[in-house]
């Protein structure tokens, strides 16, 4: 065993990522399968609604700063043995302006004073927490980071969600219940940190003078260029809570559970490898470079996207009934949601492979239509009658992939 574990999990970065981010989605399958058999179907929408808008608002405030200063903070970590003071300014600065934003967007689409006061915190620690645990790859170690983001927070959610409902079975329980494990799993993933790089401490102080325009607007547009995945969650919630009701809006949300297991597992690699994958000072970006980390990825993502792709065809019916009985009707969507999960492994490892290393042309131009295509979508079935929802569902899924894709094709050609 010891033999086997040296020479295929070891150093296999996206594999161990892998199987760490599966061990938290999978808390978390059972959990929303928990919320989703004791709650309402009206409750358990606004559930839903309310995952996907902080987890959307706290990508945006994040700002893809933990991709931006990786390898200022890899060499700041390895080499200098200290911490670096530009990304606390800049990561900070930006956290708080636009997570006082976030909250007054959460207000007026939730209309709850309980809600709001626990959103802006919350969106704080996340956003601190995604960032230390990308950070803690500096190394080349993914073992923190999935302790922390995939294992711990997940575990403390399940077992403060599943309380929270027992003692209140409504929405506020299961925000203070998030709350909860966001503070917990922000106090161990700060303590293993500074252990873990021998530092005394993260200084917490936000100075302007290090706080960067041309980073925050790179940031920005990176933001909006990944963003799209959580636009259109959101958009599918909300958009779709307006045209088809609460009905869709419980179903989608559980379409997109088995989404998510797709994109973990493309993600979970790409973000495991990202360290070997992002040119070092010494390499250069060719078609070499290109080809060997996008193999790199496929062979480890492809293998286990098939696997559960085969199981969905034989198996829906049965999975379905097991964790969320009240869907079973939903069968056949979840095969065909599957099938744009092998269409997002196949995209996004060129996808990142760029934004990583910079080399993304027309961003701006991509952006732009890579929005304008989801607002077309958003508001299509107020311009066609009968517009069919679960049409409307999968193309929402896979309008960004095939946007992102198309370009990132052309900038592969244009620059190699």
């Amino acid at each position: 065993m010891k033999k086997l574990y040296n020479r295929y999990l070891k150093n296999n970065l996206g594999l161990l990522n892998l199987f760490g981010k599966a061990s938290g989605r999978v808390l978390f399958l059972l959990l929303t399968s928990f919320f989703a058999y004791q709650l309402s179907i009206e409750d358990f929408a606004v559930f839903a609604l309310f995952w996907t808008t902080i987890r959307m608002l706290t990508y945006v405030s994040a700002n893809n700063y933990y991709i931006i200063y990786f390898n200022e903070v890899r060499k700041s970590l390895i080499e200098e043995k200290k911490w670096s003071l530009k990304t606390t300014a800049n990561i900070g600065i930006t956290g708080l302006v636009f997570g006082l934003i976030s909250t007054a967007i959460a207000y007026h689409i939730f209309k709850d004073i309980r809600i709001t006061l626990l959103f802006f915190p919350s969106l704080l620690l996340f956003v601190a927490i995604r960032s230390l645990s990308e950070f803690s790859k500096a190394d080349n170690s993914v073992v923190l980071a999935i302790f922390i983001e995939d294992f711990l927070f997940y575990f403390l959610f399940f077992i403060f969600g599943i309380a929270g409902i027992f003692i209140s079975n409504n929405i506020n329980s299961i925000v203070i219940a998030l709350f909860l494990a966001l503070v917990i799993t922000f106090i161990f993933c700060y303590i293993l940190f500074i252990k873990k790089f021998k530092l005394d401490s993260i200084p917490l102080r936000l100075n302007w003078a290090y706080f960067s325009a041309k980073d925050f607007r790179l940031g920005v547009n990176y933001t909006f260029f990944r963003g799209n995945e959580f636009f259109a969650n959101f958009g599918v919630r909300y958009f779709g809570l307006v045209y088809f009701g609460e009905l869709f809006v419980s179903y989608s949300h559980i379409m997109y559970q088995f989404y998510n297991i797709f994109l973990l597992i493309t993600i979970s690699v790409i973000s495991g490898l990202q360290s070997r994958i992002t040119l070092h000072d010494n390499m250069v970006f060719n078609t070499s470079f290109v080809k060997k980390s996008y193999k790199n990825i496929l062979k480890i993502a492809a293998p286990f996207t098939v696997i559960i792709i085969i199981s969905i065809y034989f198996f829906k019916d049965l999975i379905l009934e097991i964790f969320f009985p009240k869907y079973v009707a939903y069968a056949d969507l979840l095969m065909k949601v599957s099938l744009i999960g092998l269409l997002l492994m196949l995209i996004q490892p060129l996808v990142y492979i760029l934004i990583y290393n910079k080399k993304m042309l027309n961003i701006h131009s991509v952006n732009i239509v890579q929005y304008a295509t989801m607002i077309l979508l958003f508001i299509s079935p107020s311009l066609f009658m009968d517009f069919s929802e679960e049409i409307w569902l999968l193309l929402a899924m896979s309008a960004f992939v095939l946007v992102q894709g198309l370009f990132s094709v052309v900038t592969i050609r244009k620059t190699l």
